[in-house]
């Protein structure tokens, strides 16, 4: 019963992941400068992601700079939008994954045998953008922010936007709920909403567009987990080499990203297709340099914020704590090796 309900639900959830793109994909030309490649029996790593934004930009720079290759990972990368990406990994076709928090906490919640093992964004990273009337903080009492839904993170970072600018979030504005970054800037366009919470990437053409920046949550250091790279169980317990692999790579292609910026650029403009490079070296700057740590360790404090937000929804995770999500023997063990060490001399 058990492979059946397996195979139905890879059958409903294949036909939306993104082909998956392996090593015949060309490395970036030059060599990234650590240990050179060694010739060995690649093994084939699924690995699945579902946010197509700046924030995947480490696991998309690993992948063409060769650094999965360098260490003996053959890596096929498959897409996922949202909540598909954490059932693929639950169908059993991907032991690794870069998944929305909420959601590993809600699967393992429901009994799915996952463990964060680390986490790729721990910082909220957003900007608060007004229309164009509204140039100071004060005018926004009582206005309209608009955000994805309620117990998202959007919400999450409304909320603490409100706070910094000297506002109270449940008596001087009204929150909506109007969908993604795209529906919230069609909304704030029409007069809507009379402001939000957007991503570094969309700044840009914000600016240029005549809207204001009234904040930056990102020079802020709020802790929250963003991103987070999960393992099934099965796969830390019984194929801990691999695993060990992935995550001296991984992080490997953390300093790449956060080292080599026109590369980097590239790398994730072609993968967002999209020529505006203004706009994603921006949201690469503000990456690098303030949201994606050097030692990508999941946060405590991080996922405490996350827990109270599912807990909204769920309350089987009212009296849950961050640790049982997750599992950092692996990478306690790159770390105690000196292994990031010597990546940062």
């Amino acid at each position: 019963m058990a492979g059946r309900t397996t195979a139905l639900l890879l059958m409903v959830i294949l036909p939306f992941l993104s082909p998956p793109i392996g090593n015949g994909q060309s490395p970036l030309s030059g060599k990234h400068p650590s240990s050179p490649v060694t010739p060995r029996e690649q093994t084939v790593l699924n690995i699945v992601y579902g946010n197509i934004s700046v924030s995947a930009a480490p696991l998309w720079i690993t992948q063409r700079a060769g650094i999965f290759q360098k260490h003996g990972l053959d890596a096929r990368l498959s897409f996922a939008r949202g909540t598909l990406a954490t059932q693929a990994v639950i169908a059993g076709s991907f032991p690794v994954a870069i998944l929305s928090p909420p959601s590993v906490v809600n699967s393992v919640l429901a009994g799915t045998r996952i463990k964060m093992v680390a986490g790729l964004i721990d910082k909220l990273g957003y900007m608060v953008v007004s229309a164009r009337h509204i140039t100071s903080p004060f005018q926004l009492k009582g206005k309209r922010a608009g955000i994805s839904s309620f117990g998202a993170t959007s919400e999450t970072a409304t909320r603490f936007a409100a706070k910094e600018l000297g506002l109270d979030p449940d008596r001087d504005l009204v929150m909506l709920q109007i969908g993604n970054s795209s529906a919230r800037f069609a909304a704030l366009a029409s007069g809507n909403i009379e402001w939000m919470v957007a991503d570094p990437a969309d700044v840009v053409p914000a600016r240029r567009q005549g809207y204001n920046i009234l904040l930056d949550l990102t020079t802020r250091g709020i802790d929250y987990q963003v991103s987070a790279v999960v393992m099934t169980e099965d796969f830390i317990r019984n194929q801990r080499e691999t695993a060990l692999r992935f995550m001296r790579a991984l992080i490997e292609g953390i300093h790449y990203f956060k080292t080599k910026r026109e590369e980097t650029i590239k790398v994730a403009a072609d993968h967002l297709k999209t020529q505006d490079f203004d706009a994603v070296a921006f949201s690469w700057q503000v990456h690098a340099e303030r949201l994606v740590p050097s030692r990508p360790y999941p946060s405590a404090k991080g996922m405490q914020i996350v827990i109270k937000e599912v807990a909204s929804q769920n309350p089987l995770a009212r009296n849950s704590m961050p640790e049982q999500f997750f599992d950092t023997s692996i990478i306690d063990e790159v770390d105690r090796s000196g292994f990031i060490d010597r990546l940062y001399r």
